[in-house]
């Protein structure tokens, strides 16, 4: 073997495993090896000038070796060059670069066999000059390896992945089968070329003649057997896929013939079932449209048509069959039934139907409609529940400038701008809200979206939306702002501070009347704890009032006002009188509460329980002045005997015998001063002015003082007197001064009444009873004339008086305030035997040793 190309064999050997482990670049270095060999190969056969490299390199090897002086021509460079070409492909991928690996590669194992067998039968002897040189041994067993090597790394292409072609079009075998009957005569024309130009040896253009003719007959053949293969296999795959598909052959009377496995499979009959039986009557076939069964000869013909047939467990099966009519000369025409399988289809197409009726239902239940804008021809198309929405009557409007006409002017002139900035954008979908006019006359609100679709280019082409009547709603809304613009108004003009918290406690609406009655602005105290208006020693204690009445409800919250001090902003406090409400807002309560700044009330009652008070003590003096010749004449009588009985005593003592009497006549003295005092007293505890003093009393004692001051002096005594006490209307709850106030001024009244009348019929009457709710009853009737019906309308208001001119017109109106003050009440009227009458009530108290209890 010669040295360059064993060299060459090596550099091919290493660019192989380089591009077998996918490198390219060191794989391609590497070729460079064998592509200078070649060139250099090539120099010296075109010039005939011999370049001695390998005597240069191996002198001594070279010296012996019978192609030293360069051989001309040799097979061995030829295999050289086609696998260099094919490990160069092979370091591309692809189908066309592997068809040529494989290609090459084959090629270069051919010429490595040829050139074997050449070498080791002898069949050609070397010339003596060496110009004709052969693959030595190990030149072909590296030819061998290597191109064995190519086609196993590269085998998945193959020789039938090689020869494969798509079917040739007339145009290109016009082209190609001229040159394939051509190439026998093209390579005899060559081998006669080169015999006569003495080129090579007449027995080596013989073996290359002979070898390219069987490779062209081999290819024409090898290719031929490959197409018929081919079409074999695609023949077999169609009808391998034909029957799988449901197709039947039936008679023209309908009778099976054929019965395909996709049959099978769709309707579970086997083909020995089917066979010989009606197809229409075995499938109990029916039309889909008119719901016909199928059973006459007739009905089998050509025809695309939809029919339901049951599988052989009964189940309906939804098919599209295709009828043809096959006719052939000498055969029995036949139809071809093609069957599709629609089942799925017509099930999703029901359960579609099913949910576009259950959408409408949704939609009609919501108030829903949908509409559809064409806008290059300006056609809306809107549907049923639209129209009624719209309160439109079927197909009223169809045109966007009948709708536009419609809708208010300015929710449009906002829908337009949207609309713009919406297609500007490209966006897909815009909202929308406008007042609608339809032309039967009203008003609806409408809401909804839409969605806008573009052609190619961009244009707003189409509008899908829907459209839901909010008119109600709208309303609900518009009633919600009133009541909002009421609300806020009333937080300004309410005269009560109002003040709203939630179940936390938290301010949620402070009033104005609020604001100036605490200092705080509405803005500071909002999402504060309701504690800032509290005293600031409370505001650590937890709060306990809202999280129980929430738990229990036990605490009615608007039966009463609470009385309560508040701390204002400048720390100083606030009585108030709050009043509290609850609302339900569903997760949240809320609670409204109204306070009244008592300290102006505080203040009046103050000063009105002053005046009152003055106005009981001049009306006490105002008695006493009417008293007062009575209280002279009834003083006069113990001051008289007084006198007389110390004067009797002073005269008889000057004799020591009358010591006893003039001792008795002393004591009689002393009882008289007593009774004197007893009768200033009373009138010094009415007269003075004290403070109330409520404790328990009895109140036989307080009538009966009342009376001796009622009766003071002696012009009362032609007047009867007549008492009927209850024996267990004994003790009440009250100040003795002001119910002696009552009864004087009561009995005072009945005398002057009184002397109206004749001396035989001046009688008075006080009775105690006992009333239920524990409360005792006590009476003054007299016999008088009575109260006339005018004055008794407006007994009680003040400067009313019974006397006529003689009186203030205040002793009544003071009475019913002093026992209203005691919890009772306090009635005038006219006896029925004739006469008037004034009853009070006052609070009863049972009588304890050692102390009172009620």
């Amino acid at each position: 073997m010669h040295p360059l190309s064993a060299i060459t064999y090596i550099a091919l050997a290493l660019a192989l495993l380089a591009a077998m482990r996918g490198r390219r670049k060191p794989a391609l270095w590497l070729l460079t090896v064998p592509f200078i060999y070649l060139a250099g190969f090539t120099f010296q056969a075109v010039s005939r000038i011999h370049i001695p490299i390998d005597r240069w390199l191996w002198p001594d090897q070279m010296a012996f070796y019978a192609m030293a002086n360069g051989p001309t021509y040799s097979v061995t460079a030829c295999t050289i060059s086609l696998l260099s070409v094919a490990v160069a492909a092979a370091t591309r991928s692809g189908r066309l670069a592997g068809q040529a690996v494989i290609a090459l590669a084959s090629v270069a194992l051919g010429v490595s066999f040829l050139g074997t067998g050449i070498v080791y039968l002898e069949i050609l002897q070397l010339t003596d000059d060496g110009t004709v040189s052969l693959l030595s041994a190990p030149a072909a067993f590296q030819a061998l390896l290597i191109s064995s090597a190519l086609l196993l790394w590269r085998g998945r292409i193959a020789w039938f992945e090689l020869l494969r072609t798509e079917p040739i079009s007339a145009s290109k075998m016009r082209h190609v089968l001229p040159i394939v009957l051509l190439l026998p005569a093209i390579t005899a024309f060559a081998e006669i070329a080169i015999d006569q130009g003495d080129i090579l040896p007449a027995a080596i253009i013989d073996i290359i003649a002979a070898a390219t003719n069987i490779l062209v007959v081999s290819t024409v053949v090898f290719w031929s057997i490959t197409r018929i293969s081919a079409e074999h296999e695609a023949l077999a795959e169609v009808t391998h896929a034909m029957d799988s598909a449901p197709i039947a052959l039936t008679s023209p009377c309908g009778e099976i013939q054929h019965w395909s496995r996709g049959c099978e499979e769709l309707y579970g009959w086997t083909a020995d079932d089917a066979l010989g039986r009606r197809k229409y009557d075995l499938l109990c076939t029916v039309d889909a449209k008119s719901g016909v069964p199928l059973r006459r000869a007739d009905d089998v013909q050509d025809s695309d048509r939809e029919v339901i047939e049951h599988h052989r467990d009964g189940h309906a099966v939804h098919v599209v069959e295709r009828v043809r009519r096959v006719e052939e000369p000498g055969r029995a025409a036949v139809y071809a039934h093609s069957m599709t399988d629609i089942s799925e289809r017509v099930a999703t197409e029901a359960a579609l139907h099913e949910t576009e009726e259950n959408l409408k239902l949704a939609l009609a239940s919501h108030e829903i409609g949908s509409f559809e804008w064409d806008v290059p021809t300006g056609r809306i198309t809107f549907s049923a529940g639209a129209e009624q929405r719209l309160g439109l009557r079927q197909g009223e409007i169809d045109q966007h400038v009948q709708w536009i006409d419609c809708v208010d002017p300015d929710d449009f002139a906002g829908m337009q701008k949207s609309i713009k900035v919406a297609t500007k954008e490209k966006a897909e979908r815009v909202s929308y809200r406008y007042r609608f006019y339809p032309p039967a006359g009203g008003m609806r609100s409408i809401e909804g979206s839409a969605r806008f679709l573009y052609d190619e280019n961009g244009k707003f082409v189409r509008g899908l939306g829907i459209i839901i009547d909010i008119t109600d709603r709208a309303e609900r809304e518009q009633a919600l702002h009133v009541q909002k613009e009421l609300f806020l108004s009333a937080l300004k003009t309410v005269p009560s501070a109002m003040v709203i918290i939630d179940d936390c406690g938290i301010i949620q609406a402070f009033s104005a009347s609020a604001e100036r009655m605490f200092g705080y602005t509405a803005q500071e105290v909002v999402g504060s704890h309701v504690k800032l208006l509290t005293h600031s020693a409370l505001r650590k204690r937890p709060d306990s009032f809202i999280p129980k009445y929430l738990a229990t409800h036990e605490i009615r919250l608007s039966e009463r006002p609470r009385l309560l001090s508040l701390q204002r902003r400048d720390g100083t406090m606030v009585p108030v009188e709050l009043w509290l409400g609850e609302s339900d807002g569903g997760e949240k309560h809320f609670f409204t509460g109204f306070c009244k700044d008592l300290s102006e009330r505080y203040a009046a009652e103050e000063r009105l329980a002053d005046m009152r008070a003055e106005l009981l003590h001049v009306s006490r003096l105002s008695a006493m002045g009417e008293m007062a010749t009575g209280l002279a004449h009834e003083l006069n009588q113990p001051l008289a005997a007084t006198v007389y009985f110390l004067g009797a005593a002073d005269a008889i003592l000057v004799d020591p015998a009358n010591v006893e009497r003039g001792q008795a006549f002393v004591k009689m003295a002393s009882e008289q001063a007593l009774r004197a005092g007893a009768i200033i007293r009373r009138m010094r505890d009415f007269i003075t002015k004290a403070e109330v003093d409520t404790r328990a009393v009895d109140l036989v004692p307080v009538i009966q003082d009342a009376v001796i001051l009622s009766f003071v002096g002696g012009a009362q005594s032609d007047i009867k007197l007549r008492y009927e006490f209850d024996p267990d209307a004994t003790t009440v709850l009250a100040d003795a001064v002001q119910i002696q106030q009552v009864l004087a001024n009561l009995l005072r009244n009945a005398i002057e009444e009184l002397r109206k009348c004749p001396a035989d019929r001046r009688e008075i009457t006080i009775r105690t009873a006992t009333l239920p709710g524990d409360l005792i009853e006590c009476s003054v009737a007299d016999t008088g004339p009575g109260l006339d019906p005018e004055v008794l309308a407006t007994l009680y208001k003040p400067f009313v008086s019974t006397k006529g001119d003689k009186g203030m017109g205040v002793g009544l109106s003071i009475c019913r305030r002093i026992v209203e003050a005691h919890r009772g009440t306090f009635h005038a009227g006219n006896n029925p035997h004739g006469g008037a009458i004034f009853r009070f009530t006052l609070p009863k108290m049972e009588r304890v040793t050692g102390g009172t209890s009620s």
